[in-house]
């Protein structure tokens, strides 16, 4: 239309509206080659065949030291007075009872038949006190091996775990062993996994839950591909379309492939032709305009928003997980909060770097309300199912508090009478949780925590000349759940780097790093006023292993390879072809001092875990020398 001087100019809303377009352009076509560079990338590598042994050797080595004078000291020591009692009374009776005065006594001694009739109350779900009373159960309550058994066992495997998870974040044989050996000589995981505290156990189900979420983001990352291929594949074949049928569907994307790592694919042309031969098909009518632009606007909203990743039962897993993590301490719904967020950013970014129009829309219409309905319902359920032992007893604590008190749950059917009797349980537990604040000489504050500041001690004992084989005036026997100097000395360094390299990189894995670590430490930081302890740190233990192991993938670098020098995780995969033959070639001396630096780093740690295994373990040694390894005056 030609304007006049009398014609009106064009209005804000088309103007408006053309730039929309303009812009809806251009981020289709930076779509369109995202879509063409995207691949599985570091997921598609596979492990080679000696981590495996690797890791198993490190974590028999791990269980070694681990179950080694379990059974030292014979006595409960810090929280075992609560949790290993509770977890007799639940393996037997199926809920906590209550013990009498001095019952620590008959308990050491072997004899837990002091324990009353009536119920204890405790504030924390039963799970973990469940796992504590199976070890009970197995070895007898009289041997104190057995109190500590089922924690051992489960932090060993946490030991192999986080190697698995170290080669799915880095893709590094190597690397993933070294994690595995660092969280093995970390002295704080050391001194958890032979005590009877509820916090390990925890832990390995928030781990557990990380690695589910790994490996749904590897089975993603792969359909992601396939889908990218296929469309790629159709864009190219675009020009060769008739004019008779514009708008046919390729083969290649009649059907999704059912297994995420194959790529869809035509019929070979031997199979066409046999099918073609055996059973002729009557000529295909031509698509009339109505199927034609069904399929147009078909191709643009996958095009837009991204393919269905179908089933997703990984989601499901880490959902089960995070519902035992919450079963054992409430503390696991932080962990269930923040990989819910992790989720949904991950999703984003990977439909992003697939070449998805408008990935957060792709997000919310494909991924939101399946992911939501795999992950929190399923929790919910899981926790609740921890709770059976209390729901099928009779004289629990709070167990008949709805009977006893008049109200709308008198309308609920009789096998939902426990319902409102929990939800009571629930509301007194955490008014007691968020009301603790008394004093304690190991309480500390979560600032504290990356360098630990004030660790916690768990039993200490003083020896004169001629006690327990002591040969001078003084000597200590010491718990000291301390993490490895070495190790938790470049913690907040670690910490740092990540984040940095992250904003800088646009690197994904020191963002999910970072993720685990807000997820199992930022929370307590909302809890200033109330009593709470440096031990809590072992759920973030595995975190700040897979950091510290991130820097050093950095450090270690690669053997230049075309001219071209390169450093962090992606340095320490095996390169396919001719690169691989360069795995001895000689290295500058750069290289080298850093490559021995990471080496240094590790003798370093396992020297100083050999230093501190006198108060992981209460060996008896002479005062000064106990008082040598307290470094930081307030690790005393």
């Amino acid at each position: 239309m030609t304007h006049t001087a009398d014609s009106p100019a064009p209005t804000r809303r088309i103007a408006r509206e053309r730039l929309a377009r303009k812009r809806e352009k251009v981020r289709a076509g930076a779509a369109a080659m995202r879509r063409e560079t995207f691949h599985a990338g570091m997921w598609a590598t596979r492990a080679p065949l000696w981590m495996w042994p690797a890791l198993l050797v490190i974590t028999g080595i791990g269980a070694a030291l681990r179950l080694f004078r379990l059974d030292f000291p014979h006595r409960l020591i810090f929280d075992e007075t609560y949790y290993v009692k509770d977890g007799y009374s639940v393996f037997n009776f199926g809920y906590e009872r209550s013990w009498p005065e001095n019952a620590d006594d008959s308990f050491n001694a072997g004899d837990p038949s002091v324990i009353e009739p009536t119920p204890e109350y405790v504030v924390h779900p039963p799970l973990g006190k469940w796992l504590i009373g199976w070890g009970i159960g197995l070895f007898g309550a009289d041997d104190s091996f057995g109190w500590r058994f089922t924690v051992a066992i489960i932090g060993t495997l946490t030991i192999f775990l986080l190697g698995v998870i170290a080669w799915k974040l880095f893709r590094s044989a190597f690397f993933a062993c070294v994690a595995a050996g660092l969280l093995a000589i970390d002295g704080e995981h050391f001194v958890h996994s032979r005590t009877s505290l509820l916090d390990i156990v925890l832990m390995a189900f928030v781990l557990l839950a990380f690695f589910f979420i790994l490996l749904d983001r590897e089975q993603v990352t792969k359909r992601l591909a396939a889908w990218t291929q296929g469309t790629v594949e159709i864009d190219s074949s675009a020009p060769s379309r008739t004019l008779q049928n514009p708008d046919p569907l390729p083969e290649a994307a009649a059907s999704s492939p059912s297994d995420p790592d194959e790529v869809p694919r035509t019929f070979p042309t031997e199979l066409n032709e046999s099918i073609t031969s055996a059973a002729p098909l009557p000529e295909a009518a031509p698509p009339t305009a109505e199927a034609r632009r069904r399929r147009r606007t078909k191709s643009r909203d996958v095009i837009n928003f991204g393919p269905r990743l179908g089933a997703r039962p990984w989601i499901f897993a880490a959902g089960i997980s995070l519902g035992l993590a919450t079963g054992v301490k409430w503390s696991g719904l932080y962990a269930l909060a923040a990989f819910g967020i992790l989720l949904v950013l991950w999703d984003v970014h990977s439909r992003y770097r697939a070449g998805v129009v408008h990935p957060w829309l792709g997000m919310f219409i494909r991924d939101s309300i399946p992911s939501f309905f795999k992950l929190v319902p399923i929790a919910l359920v899981t926790y609740v199912a921890c709770w059976t032992g209390w729901i099928r007893s009779d004289d629990a604590w709070d167990r008949q508090w709805a009977a006893e008190n008049f109200g709308w749950w008198r309308a609920l059917p009789e096998w939902l009478d426990w319902l409102p009797s929990l939800a009571h349980y629930h509301y007194t537990a955490y008014s007691f949780h968020v009301g603790l604040d008394s004093e304690h000489p190991y309480m500390s504050n979560p600032w504290g925590w990356i360098v630990q500041w004030r660790p916690t001690s768990f039993y200490y004992e003083s020896y004169d000349r001629g006690d327990m084989g002591c040969t001078v005036a003084k000597c200590s026997s010491a718990i000291t759940s301390v993490g490895n100097p070495v190790i938790w000395g470049l913690a907040a360094l670690a910490v740092l780097v990540c984040l940095i390299v992250w904003i800088i990189r646009r690197d994904v894995r020191p963002a999910v790093i970072l993720a685990g670590l807000a997820a199992t430490w930022l929370p307590w930081f909302a809890y200033q006023e109330r009593t709470i302890f440096t031990f809590y740190t072992i759920v973030m233990v595995p975190f700040v292993v897979l950091a510290v192991t991130y820097c050093l993938t950095l450090v270690w670098g690669r053997v230049p390879v075309g001219g071209q020098a390169s450093s962090g995780p992606e340095a320490v995969r095996a390169s396919p072809g001719p690169a691989r033959k360069q795995r001895f070639a000689r290295i500058s001396a750069a290289l080298f001092a850093r490559r021995l630096s990471v080496g240094l780093f590790l003798v370093a740690a396992i020297l100083a875990f050999a230093y501190f295994w006198p108060v992981y373990t209460g060996e008896v040694i002479p005062f000064s020398a106990w008082n040598n390894r307290m470094w930081n005056v307030t690790w005393r």
